[in-house]
């Protein structure tokens, strides 16, 4: 299984609200009209976000995001396939400019790996997830950080019963290769190189607003014990409600 995944945000002139209704039921629709190889589509709708830490003078990253698109494919034949359809160059793509700022789009062709199964989607209202992207510091390699990674993570668990205790779900999506072309369908270039996303779900907003700043921070200081396996200052989270466009059984 491949996701491609983007962080977008909405382009000069727009309200958030608008960019969301956009994206959802124009921009949406036109995807569902024609899912061509895509087996799900999914949107997260950002409704609050933090970037570096607490510690920084300043931001160290680009800030600023109101969704992040979720694409699923089985393997790399559906993904290009898709991609290089007429109606995905012509149609979907084009749509992009109504609503995303393209030059600041981020998007990562990721493998996902779940450690605890999410729950599933009611028609009224999505799981509630926190997307922690995740900048690799200078130095260690990928398998070095994947590594290094879940050690910090279960420490964290591990520190934070009560953290552990709402988690509801958790899936990480590890960078993968070879789909450049696709990723520039989202608009971007020249972004910082973010090399993992972790997904986090609670039950409500409170509870994810309540619950992962704690673990955050004691996933920073486990990082720091075990070389820096990622770069806060660079790192940012995003806390969404899912909203399920379609999905192909």
């Amino acid at each position: 299984m491949l996701n491609l995944i983007a962080a977008i945000r909405r382009k000069p002139g727009m309200t958030h609200q608008a960019y969301l209704h956009y994206l959802q039921h124009v921009h949406g629709s036109l995807a569902a009209a024609n899912p061509l190889r895509i087996s799900r589509y999914v949107q997260n709708h950002v409704f609050d976000s933090s970037f570096g830490t607490e510690e920084d003078p300043a931001y160290l990253t680009e800030f600023g995001r109101d969704s992040v698109t979720e694409l699923h494919f089985e393997d790399m034949e559906a993904l290009a396939v898709t991609m290089s359809d007429p109606y995905s160059r012509e149609v979907i793509g084009p749509d992009g400019a109504n609503f995303n700022d393209l030059p600041s789009a981020l998007a990562l062709l990721t493998r996902p790996v779940v450690l605890v199964p999410p729950p599933t989607s009611s028609e009224d209202d999505g799981p509630v997830k926190v997307l922690h992207f995740l900048r690799m510091p200078e130095g260690p390699g990928p398998d070095d950080f994947d590594k290094r990674w879940r050690a910090a993570h279960e420490a964290a668990l591990a520190e934070q019963e009560s953290h552990a205790k709402a988690l509801r779900g958790c899936v990480q999506y590890w960078q993968a290769h070879g789909a450049e072309k696709a990723l520039r369908h989202f608009g971007g270039g020249g972004e910082p190189a973010y090399t993992g996303i972790t997904t986090l779900y609670y039950d409500s907003p409170d509870e994810a607003l309540t619950h992962f700043p704690s673990y955050e921070r004691a996933l920073r200081q486990h990082s720091a014990e075990n070389d820096d396996c990622y770069d806060p200052s660079r790192s940012f989270a995003l806390y969404s409600r899912e909203v399920i466009i379609f999905q192909q059984s």
